[in-house]
């Protein structure tokens, strides 16, 4: 393509972009740097961890854990079987005396017993002294005060004492697992899910010895992949010690937990506990610590969870991704997310330009929508992998947005271009016509028309053919698109091989300069033109006219006139510029 300057090769570059669907690609990229410059903003991470939660609860119901049990010490036991508030050191004794006779592999003590309750003190102290499978609690991080709570002095000397401490999200749910917290302390401690998991791992003469220093825990050659700050749908959240994503069972009764009372009258099966994790906390509504959880069995009409169940939850998850394979939940790299955003809004561009059919509009987008979905909740429930729903969904119906919206707009222009040239139609200039004459009218300013015809066109289609004839048109549209430079100037096909221009505020002088640009232009391109009775390459003749409208003068009085000044061109030769000028505007009326 030939070009005089920069600003015609730019006009032509958007041109063929807009008419090769380019505006697809720009939307889309739009719409995906959009949604990750606001998703690292953290604007979509209540409604990307709350789909989580949803994929989590609607996956199929999995079994219950059967190698952990837990001894749940209810309002019931505290109210009616104790009559107390508090469990006394004598009724733990007692309580922990009756499960070592079941022989479990492993105790959890989820009380903390850094202070005497008597009576029974002393009994306990014993208790705890010849209890090796028994690991207790100490809160390492705190709480919203910044209070820590130690753990019994017998059980820290003798190594058996875990972390308690439980992470909630900003909207008070419990979706991550501790498994060594972060402390201002030598000590490395575990968390109380991991110790009791490892504890009851050492007995199956697997690799089990966790690496502090290494980057990531690995057991029996699984790795459990830690939360980083900007993992899956959280931004900048607190990630120090090392934690993981919980995958919790989707179960109405994930383990099997019996009362303490049962316990103390010797009401549960003596097989029960044998061999297993016994956990022992508090599940009373009254005074436990309870946490709301992805959890679609409730506690009457809250999906909660006890503080135990959260620490079996974690001791469960770690057990069966060790021995049963049971997936963990981890995301794609950061960069991976990325490319999928971008990817799902190019799709959802691409699928809206191409929707030209009623049935296509209305299915493709919420159709494609309904696949990413189920491929989100499908890859999380058989592969544990964690995609950006939120992000994708929304980047396909913003590109769609963008995309349909572009698309209306570009079929109204359309509606008014002419096909071939890309210039206005004839419609377009005669309804533009009307307007312009009455605002110069208004203005008492003048308006031009230039009206311009190619010379011998059909001697040109002869013997060029019609193809290359459309390709001469667009070479004449795109002179005088490159040419007119006319604030709120139109340029359209007036019919066949003719063009016109109308130029407001536009005096005859003005309009005589434009009008012959456009015929060098032209003739700057040289095109062949071998059967021309007036040059070798193809020339166009134009016509002329401007004048200042009056009411009483009909707005078709501007064409008449170029179309005189155009007869003349021809009349005098072709390839020139004639201008008509009424005699008197009288004669116009």
């Amino acid at each position: 393509m030939q070009t005089d300057n920069i600003g015609d090769v730019w006009r032509e570059l958007w041109h063929t972009l807009r008419n090769n669907n380019g505006f697809v690609v720009l939307a889309s990229l739009l719409a995906a740097s959009s949604i990750l410059v606001l998703r690292a903003l953290s604007s979509f991470q209540l409604l990307e961890l709350r789909a989580f939660d949803k994929m989590i609860t609607l996956r199929p119901t999995e079994s219950s854990e059967s190698r952990l049990v837990i001894v749940g010490i209810t309002d019931a036991d505290l109210d009616t079987y104790l009559g107390t508030s508090s469990v006394s050191d004598q009724t733990m004794a007692n309580l922990i005396r009756k499960i070592q006779n079941y022989q479990p592999r492993v105790i959890g003590l989820d009380f903390y017993r850094n202070l005497p309750n008597s009576p029974g003190t002393n009994d306990l102290k014993r208790i705890f002294e010849h209890s090796p499978n028994l690991i207790g609690i100490e809160k390492v991080i705190g709480d919203e005060a910044g209070n820590s709570i130690p753990g019994n002095n017998i059980l820290k000397t003798a190594d058996q004492l875990a972390a308690s401490d439980i992470i909630v999200d900003a909207d008070g749910r419990v979706r991550r697992g501790i498994l060594f917290p972060a402390a201002n302390t030598p000590r490395i401690l575990e968390g109380f899910g991991l110790r009791l998991a490892l504890d009851y791992l050492a007995k199956e003469n697997l690799a089990i010895t966790p690496e502090p220093d290494a980057s990531v825990l690995t057991l029996n050659q699984i790795e459990f992949p830690p939360i980083e700050s900007h993992t899956g749908g959280y931004v900048a959240t607190d990630a120090r010690g090392y934690q993981i994503l919980l995958n919790l069972r989707q179960q109405e009764h994930t383990f099997k937990i019996v009362s303490l009372k049962q316990v103390l009258d010797d009401q549960i099966p003596p097989e029960l506990m044998r061999d297993r994790i016994v956990l022992i906390g508090s599940m009373a509504l009254s005074r436990a610590d309870i946490f709301y959880t992805a959890n679609r069995h409730t506690k009457g009409e809250l999906p909660i969870k006890f503080g135990v169940e959260i620490h079996g939850e974690i001791t469960s998850q770690i057990i069966s991704s060790v021995l049963d394979g049971r997936p963990l939940i981890y995301p794609w790299p950061a960069w991976a997310e990325s490319l999928l955003i971008i990817s799902f809004a190019i799709i959802g561009g691409y699928l809206t330009q191409r929707a030209t059919k009623l049935w296509q509009r209305l299915t493709f987008i919420p159709g494609t929508s309904l696949l990413v979905f189920s491929g989100s909740y499908g890859a999380l429930s058989l592969m544990g992998l964690w995609l950006p729903v939120v992000p994708m969904l929304l980047g396909l119906w913003f590109a769609s947005g963008l995309t349909g919206a572009h698309r209306t707009t570009q079929l109204q222009v359309l509606s008014g271009k002419d096909k071939l040239t890309g210039l206005a139609n004839r419609r377009t200039f005669d309804e533009s016509l009307q307007q312009m004459w009455f605002k110069a009218l208004r203005s008492q300013q003048p308006l031009a028309l230039i009206m311009g015809d190619v010379d011998h066109f059909k001697k040109y289609n002869d013997t060029y053919g019609h193809p290359q004839g459309d390709e001469c048109l667009r070479r004449v549209a795109h002179a005088i698109r490159t040419t007119v430079r006319v604030k709120d100037a139109l340029s359209a096909r007036y019919g066949g091989e003719e063009f016109v221009v109308m130029l407001p505020n536009t005096s005859a002088t003005e309009g005589i300069a434009i009008a012959n640009a456009i015929r060098t232009k032209l003739n700057s391109y040289s095109l062949p033109h071998s059967t021309s009775q007036t040059a070798a390459h193809v020339t166009m003749s134009l016509g002329i006219t401007s004048f200042i409208p009056r009411l009483e003068i009909p707005p078709s009085a501007l064409t008449e006139m170029a179309d005189l000044g155009l007869y003349t061109a021809k009349k005098a030769g072709r390839n020139q510029v004639q201008i008509h000028q009424p005699d008197t505007l009288d004669q116009l009326v």
